[in-house]
């Protein structure tokens, strides 16, 4: 279970993006929303639809129903590109 939800993230994003992108704080205020973004993702990673192990995994995919397939298929899990978007830094 994710220690962080939807409206943590929310409240962070706003945080972060209170400055113009052009002010000289975003560059120290990007390293640090990189940074949320990369705790984030590793608290809420996505996961497999069959089998359910998490992204990175190198088992094979055994899904619940018996079948071997060949590769994961991957939802879910914390948007990095989203965030930092909401951050203003895309």
């Amino acid at each position: 279970m994710s220690k962080f939800t939807k409206q943590h993230y929310e409240d962070v994003a706003t945080l972060l993006k209170k400055r113009s992108p052009a002010h000289p704080a975003m560059i120290m205020v990007k390293a640090v929303a990189i940074d949320f973004a990369d705790l984030f993702a590793t608290d809420n990673p996505a996961c497999c639809i069959h089998c359910g192990y998490l992204e990175g995994t190198t088992d094979i995919c055994d899904s619940s129903d018996g079948r071997i397939r060949e590769e994961h298929l991957f939802e879910g899990g914390f948007d990095r590109e989203q965030f930092l978007a909401a951050c203003g830094l895309a």
